[in-house]
């Protein structure tokens, strides 16, 4: 196994806190005369714990040119990772089937010296992955070191085992990739999606020890399949390859990338001051970095738990005791007459995203760049595709004849991404995965569709130019064209295939169910799966019918699509599609998009807080860009304001360190701006003052409007912003230039601001994957303020004792923290 990145003892961190003065008071001057990092910095968001191993001559094949890369092997929880390799046997494929040459790659459990066959979850493939050799079955007829025909059992790192696999993990719940394809030039590329213990016990990873250890490591296992069986002979020349990955001559060829999980328990103490937290899903993954730091550090349990905005608003406006009293939003706490004010402090900057996991053609490769103007997406999340309505293969005459089967048949969807050959089957795929409820997230995206003249057009009902129209049931449903705070799903849609049981009915829901949060979306993205029933196979022979349950795709065939936001897309390693502005341009969501648009972006009718308005004009500015506040009410006692206030400073401060560690600023996310960082300051000095600031800063007097927030789940949800977007429906885009699929090395975000008009190039449009270190963020300020401390200490004349030290408490953030706590959602529904 290769060897990991050396990283300093803490001896060597205590060493280098007393080192020699002379080295201090250096590092103190070239701090003090430095300029801060200009803007288009990139801070890596992994922190170098990718590995790379290589392969070994097998008594057949020869792997030794091999090289397998996995990008992160530390600081893991369930999530994607990426896997890469070089140096490999381009597929052999004959038809459906992969002949030879591919990879097969698993996640185990195990101890220190790595896993055994029967700790590693493998077995259970789609329907039609086009191999054989995906089981556990193994025997001496094609392998000599099996000494019989036998079925490996699994076993549960709790200790459970059985060659009945399926009651472990199932076709529909397993994370294995039984084909991974290497191109022609030796190649691939695959997402791996890891769980941890808590959404998969069987494999325990990051569980904690019952002896207080830190959990014992799991493991990545890459299996490279060649040309000939473990015997020596061909495979099968039309099914392929036929003994089994875990077959002990198979086995032995295998690549083992350990991996070091966070620890799934919590690290605050029972019955420690819990201050509890509610509100946006945008929070989830910040709140999730930055609790378990907070609790141990102020030894205070802010516990968050996400719901419906509505809700979270009404209970800051009016405090109740057994309630949250600080919640995030994204839309104000409107004021009220006679009421206490409500302070606004901006912690957080991200962005809604259409997450995607799409194939390209005849690889595992996802694809770098997708790109959708607003009325794709209208067509989406309004379900007028074929394949999202029931029934729709019969003559059931409930859309236009003429709407495509899916997005990737749409000629619009083609027209504005050409020559990219995307790797989908020919069955009915998943429509877009939406998260149910109201939010303000969905009340944002409603905003931006009908503030484009082709989206609103078409959701008034008027076809787009090739004739497709808005599914009738929908528009019948929303006939007023009024702004919406959710996702419905209209029940006309629902189809009865059998007239002998007229209750088995299969509805919108089944075909493509909600998720419960913008988070669970992502992962639902990125297993390939909705859960929901395949269309036009509804029914098996049963009495009364059962449902075919939609199996996850075939390899190199996922096409699916999902409203998540930019932080869980980048855990999951998503792509996320570029979308076209008011300016005109196709941006994807990274760190100088997401700036841009809150340089952007206008003063609102409640002080403190931008008016996040989807149609504005702003070049190169992602048009879902999302401001997320922590929103408190100076009514509560002086002893919550301050802790509330202890919570909005560390967020805006050492939370605003982009980084994976616990405490710092998740992938996704960009840091705050020089005004939102003041104002977030000023917000908490004046909630402990128990006031409001009296000149509230973070946004330019534009005279825009903000929602009060006020509605229920098919209102406005209080959606910021308004109509007047220019035309959208054009291709004219900018190019962006990112990276492959979101990968650890994007390059700068910058090119998401194109010059409208510009020829878009082959590049990518990750998710905000990397950081960039931007001249006025956050962590600059305080690098600032620490330069100015330091020529002080110099001036002083006491630099040679104090710099050291100083250094090491302003460059060394909080420690890397091990919990992952399960938080409660509630309001879901």
């Amino acid at each position: 196994m290769a060897a990991r990145n050396p990283r300093p003892a803490r001896g060597s961190v205590r060493m280098l806190r007393l080192g020699g003065i002379l080295t201090s008071v250096l590092a103190a001057v070239g701090l003090v005369l430095l300029p801060p990092p200009a803007g288009g910095g990139q801070a890596q968001a992994d922190s170098g714990s990718a590995v790379t191993q290589s392969g070994t001559k097998g008594q057949y094949d020869d792997f030794s040119s091999l090289k397998v890369t996995v990008e992160q092997t530390e600081n893991l929880t369930s999530q994607g990772v990426k896997v890469s390799w070089t140096g490999g046997a381009p597929t052999v494929r004959k038809g459906d089937y992969s002949i030879a040459d591919y990879l097969q790659i698993m996640q185990c459990w195990g101890n220190e010296d790595g896993p055994t066959p029967e700790q590693c979850e493998f077995g259970q493939p789609p329907p039609n992955v086009g191999v054989l050799n995906a089981g556990r079955g193994v025997s001496s007829s094609n392998d000599p070191l099996e000494p019989s025909e036998r079925t490996i059992p699994f076993t549960t790192a709790t200790g459970e085992s059985s060659t009945d696999v399926a009651q472990y993990f199932t076709q529909f719940t397993t994370n294995e990739q039984d084909l991974a394809f290497t191109g022609t030039d030796g190649t691939g590329e695959t997402i791996f999606s890891l769980e941890d213990d808590t959404t998969s016990p069987i494999l325990g990873c990051g569980a904690s020890r019952q002896d207080g250890q830190a959990p014992p490591p799991c493991w990545l296992v890459v299996v490279p399949r060649g040309a000939h069986e473990a015997d020596g002979s061909a495979p099968n020349d039309n099914i392929g390859l036929e003994g089994s990955a875990l077959s002990a001559s198979n086995w032995k060829q295998r690549l083992q990338f350990r991996l070091d999980f966070r620890t799934t328990d919590s690290p605050c103490v029972i019955g420690q001051d819990e201050q509890p937290t509610s509100g946006s899903d945008f929070a989830f993954p910040a709140m999730t970095s930055w609790e378990p730091k907070l609790c141990t550090s102020e030894k205070i349990t802010y516990q968050f738990t996400p719901q419906l905005e509505e809700l979270s608003r009404e209970q800051i406006a009016n405090p109740d005791g057994n309630a949250a009293g600080l919640a995030f939003l994204e839309n104000p706490v409107a004021p009220q007459a006679g009421s206490p004010p409500v302070v606004h402090a901006p912690v957080a900057v991200s962005g809604l995203v259409i997450g995607y996991n799409v194939n390209v053609a005849q690889t595992t490769r996802q694809v770098p760049r997708i790109r959708l103007n607003a009325r794709l997406v209208a067509k989406m999340v309004t379900e007028s595709y074929e394949c999202e309505v029931p029934g729709t293969g019969m003559p059931r005459g409930i859309l236009n004849p003429t709407n495509p089967s899916e997005l990737h048949a749409d000629p619009e969807f083609q027209k504005l991404n050409p020559g990219t050959q995307f790797g989908f089957g020919s069955s009915c795929g998943p429509g877009i995965s939406v998260p149910q409820g109201g939010s303000d997230a969905a009340g944002m995206l409603w905003t931006w569709l009908r503030s484009d003249p082709d989206a609103k057009a078409f959701l008034e009902g008027k076809a787009d130019p090739w004739g497709m129209k808005i599914n009738p049931y929908f528009l019948k449903l929303d006939p007023a064209h009024a702004a919406r705070s959710d996702f419905p799903k209209p029940e006309e849609t629902e189809y009865a295939p059998s007239k002998q049981f007229p209750d088995a009915k299969v509805t919108a829901v089944d075909l493509n169910p909600y998720t419960v949060s913008l988070s669970a979306t992502a992962g639902a993205v990125r297993s390939g799966s909705n859960g929901g029933v395949a269309n036009y196979t509804f029914y098996q022979n049963g009495q009364p019918p059962q449902a075919n349950k939609n199996a996850r795709p075939l390899p190199g065939q996922s096409f699916f699509l999902g409203v998540t936001d930019a932080a869980s897309a980048a855990r999951y390693r998503l792509g996320t599609a570029e979308l076209l502005n008011a300016d005109g341009q196709f941006v994807a969501p990274t760190v100088d998009s997401l700036t841009k648009a809150v340089n952007g972006m206008k003063a609102g009718k409640v002080p403190g807080v931008l008016n996040q308005n989807p149609a504005a004009k702003t070049s190169g500015a992602y048009p879902l860009t999302t401001v997320t506040y922590a929103a408190a009410n100076t009514s509560l006692d002086a002893t919550q304001r301050a802790k509330y206030a202890t919570l909005i400073r560390y967020a805006v401060g050492l939370g605003q360190q982009p980084g994976l560690d616990y405490g710092q600023l998740p992938p996704g996310y960009a840091p705050l701006t020089p005004a939102l960082h003041d104002q977030a300051l000023a917000a908490a000095t004046a909630l402990i003052a128990g006031v409001v600031p009296t000149s509230p800063t973070g946004g330019n007097d534009g005279g825009s409007t903000n929602g009060s927030g006020s509605g229920g789940a098919t209102s406005s949800g209080g959606t910021n912003g308004g109509t007047g977007g220019t035309d959208g429906g054009g291709s004219g885009a900018a190019g962006g230039s990112g990276s492959s699929g979101g990968s650890p090395s994007p390059t700068p975000a910058a090119a998401a601001g194109a010059t409208k008009g510009a020829a878009g190039g082959p590049s990518a449009s990750p998710p905000v994957h990397n950081v960039a270190d931007s001249g006025g963020t956050t962590p600059g300020a305080i690098l600032g303020a620490i330069r100015w401390v330091l020529m002080i200490v110099l001036i002083a004349g006491i630099a040679g004792s104090l710099a050291g030290p100083l250094l090491m408490r302003a460059g060394v953030l909080h420690g890397t923290g091990r919990p992952f706590l399960r938080f409660r959602r509630s309001g879901a529904t």
